[in-house]
């Protein structure tokens, strides 16, 4: 059991950042909620991530999650109410909406923004059991999934496409959403890739984040060491996430075909289609459509790392150290030690958005956010 124990990286409790002062509990940190209101990540006898037998491997937790992100359960039988919402360059992001009890709906339910990595969706298994999770809890979130531009059939009104380091669809979506509902708490979840522009994100705004928390899942902190990961030739990379990154971001531009592109891009659209990994399509798309020189720069500039030291917003980052998408030598682990808002739970099983533990598997992560962020809000 110690080779499946978590361990959470933070500064020390007279360091730790206060969340909250009132009269009934007095002054409450970072540190008290992790250590008092999230067993899973730090009782002794409960912070464990036991891998299902038969899925002991990263590789094998990657495949298997991968394989399975369409499947319905009774854990995953959502049904969303849809927003458009159209961003100032006349891009269009959508919101999927869900509440355990639509009738009972108020101005002061909190409000929990879910954001999937490169090519996902709402419709991700992982992100409808957070959904569910989060709504039948006892804080009875009303969640939101924000789907990137072109995902989850959104329609595609703009040629910018969305990437790793673009966090403005992000920041239009959460000044529309606290507009709407200005005595709401707000807490965010992201993903992989949308893990790294909340994280960028929150980092960008600092004090003046609307946030009460965020927590960031396999995010991939330095993006010229995920890149280099996610590119390598291998059986994961070449017979599962390329193919299937690849053909969601092609049947996107594919979508897009009817729009004018800005003649500054100087964009070419002949290696563009006839991409076949995600390095050539970033190269190409990517870095001209951001501006940038290089792929490097855009690595760099895209890179939420840099901006963890800015961070203000109690915030918990989950990754797995057997995660081969991305993988731990890009997580700025120093800087967990340093910045009282922040946390890092390092998990030693779960591959790449796996986490599966237990017979039949089930996602172990979907427990320590709802503590998290509910103990948050409390």
């Amino acid at each position: 059991m110690e080779g499946c124990r978590i361990k959470v990286l933070s500064t020390e409790a007279k360091a730790s950042a206060i969340v909250r002062q009132t009269k009934s509990e007095g002054v409450v940190t970072l540190y008290d909620i992790l250590h008092k209101e999230c067993p899973s990540l730090t009782d002794p006898q409960t912070a464990l991530m036991v891998p299902t037998p038969y899925l002991a491997t990263g590789l094998l937790q990657t495949i298997y999650a991968t394989l399975r992100v369409r499947r319905r359960d009774s854990l995953s039988d959502v049904e969303y109410d849809r927003e458009l919402l159209v961003m100032a360059d006349g891009g269009t992001v959508s919101l999927d909406w869900f509440s355990a009890d639509k009738d009972d709906q108020n101005q002061i339910q909190p409000i929990a923004l879910i954001m999937s990595g490169v090519g996902g969706s709402s419709q991700e298994h992982h992100i409808r059991v957070l959904a569910k999770s989060l709504a039948c809890s006892a804080a009875g979130f009303r969640v939101a999934v924000v789907n990137h531009r072109g995902t989850a059939r959104t329609p595609i009104t703009s040629s910018r496409p969305y990437d790793s380091g673009f966090t403005e669809d992000f920041r239009t979506t959460v000044k529309h959403v606290k507009a709407l509902y200005s005595s709401s708490k707000l807490v965010a979840i992201g993903f992989s890739m949308g893990a790294n522009i909340l994280t960028k994100y929150i980092g960008e705004e600092g004090t003046r984040c609307p946030l009460a928390c965020a927590v960031a899942v396999c995010c991939p902190f330095d993006i010229k060491v995920s890149s280099a990961a996610i590119n390598e030739s291998n059986l994961l990379n070449d017979h599962v996430i390329q193919p299937a990154v690849m053909s969601t971001l092609m049947r996107a531009i594919r979508r897009a075909s009817h729009l004018q592109v800005d003649p500054a891009w100087n964009l070419d659209i002949e290696r563009i289609q006839q991409a076949q990994r995600l390095s050539e399509l970033e190269s190409e798309l990517m870095v001209k459509i951001s501006g940038h020189r290089s792929l490097d720069e855009y690595y760099e500039q895209s890179s939420s790392a840099n901006l963890v030291d800015n961070i203000q917003t109690p915030f918990l980052a989950i990754n797995a150290l057997d995660d081969r998408i991305t993988p731990p030598q890009g997580i700025p682990t120093d800087k967990f030690m340093a910045n009282p808002n922040i946390s890092l739970a390092l998990v030693p099983h779960g591959g790449h958005l796996g986490f599966l533990t237990g017979i039949p598997p089930r996602i172990w992560f979907i427990k320590p956010i709802e503590e998290f962020v509910s103990a948050i809000i409390r």
